[in-house]
């Protein structure tokens, strides 16, 4: 009874840390890609708009902010 039980409960706590300590991939940024999409936005909205580079920057970093 014994045995049975220490084995029930190695498999729980086995099953619990494995299942528990994985994490989800992370994706590593880019920065070559990132300075790229950042020059690339910058110039749409300064050839668009007709803005200024620091208005043209600020909306380039929101556009491009999800591969960082």
């Amino acid at each position: 009874m014994r045995i049975r039980t220490l084995v029930t409960l190695s498999v729980i706590t086995a099953l619990t840390i494995t299942g528990c300590g994985s994490s989800a991939e992370k994706k590593e940024a880019d920065p070559v890609a990132y300075n790229k999409c950042l020059e690339t936005e910058a110039a749409k909205w300064l050839d668009e708009t007709g803005s200024n580079l620091d208005y043209a920057n600020e909306k380039a970093a929101q556009a491009c902010g999800d591969m960082k």
